[in-house]
């Protein structure tokens, strides 16, 4: 199909490096691979989704673009979201919201 998008495989090589990467630049609590890689159903097309729980004062839309500048190059399509240990605490129960969905399904990358 012309036009259509190929990614390279998501290896346990290409997270270790996404885990180092990320820890030389930040200090978090726990990093997850959330979304159609964490559950086996990607496709070729499929972007790296990551979870990063840190302690942040910045505002939630302000907080991944670092990361997403530490990540240039390990992969090219990456949905970052970075959210602090009490807004998961406060929003993990709450059934279909987004952040129960990914700590329920996502495979813990790294853990402090």
């Amino acid at each position: 199909m012309a036009g259509s998008l190929t990614f390279p495989l998501v290896t346990e090589q290409l997270l270790l490096e996404v885990v180092r990467r990320i820890l030389t630049i930040g200090s978090p609590h726990k990093i997850l691979l959330f979304g159609s890689h964490a559950k086996g159903t990607a496709r070729s097309d499929s972007d790296l989704d990551l979870l990063i729980i840190e302690e942040s004062d910045m505002p939630r839309h302000q907080r991944s673009g670092r990361y997403r500048r530490v990540l240039c190059g390990v992969f090219p399509a990456k949905d970052i979201v970075v959210w602090t240990p009490q807004e998961v605490e406060e929003w993990k129960t709450v059934p279909n919201a987004f952040i129960s969905t990914a700590v329920a399904e996502g495979k813990l990358l790294y853990e402090r």
